[in-house]
């Protein structure tokens, strides 16, 4: 259990303190730190369609597996490889090789 130990005012504060929502990150894979994309691994099928938009996106559909790597960045001359949080179906994908990305920056949306 976790106890929290308050003054009066303190407590009463409390009471107009927003939640903290945490985001589900499995759906959703962002850069954790700057660098470059050196790699993506997920690229679409024959049947699966592709268009780009205005703010250059890549939209597919293609499956990938819980641990399957997605894309590399590297960073620091040091290659991070980029997994996937749960299985599924890759909704979108926000980078190529090439791209510059910064930290937090949207890779990749999973279904």
């Amino acid at each position: 259990y976790k106890v929290n130990i308050l003054t009066r005012l303190a407590a009463e504060l409390n009471k107009f303190m927003l939640e903290k929502v945490t985001e589900d990150t499995s759906s959703v894979l962002r850069s954790p730190m700057p660098g470059v994309v050196v790699a993506v691994s997920v690229k679409p099928g024959d049947a699966a369609t592709s268009s780009l938009s205005v703010e250059i996106c890549l939209f597919w559909t293609f499956q990938v597996a819980e641990g399957q790597e997605i894309c590399v960045i590297e960073a620091m001359k040091m290659q991070n490889s980029m997994t996937a949080g749960k299985t599924g179906t890759v909704k979108s994908v926000h980078c190529q090789a090439g791209d510059t990305v910064g930290e937090g920056d949207l890779l990749v949306e999973l279904e």
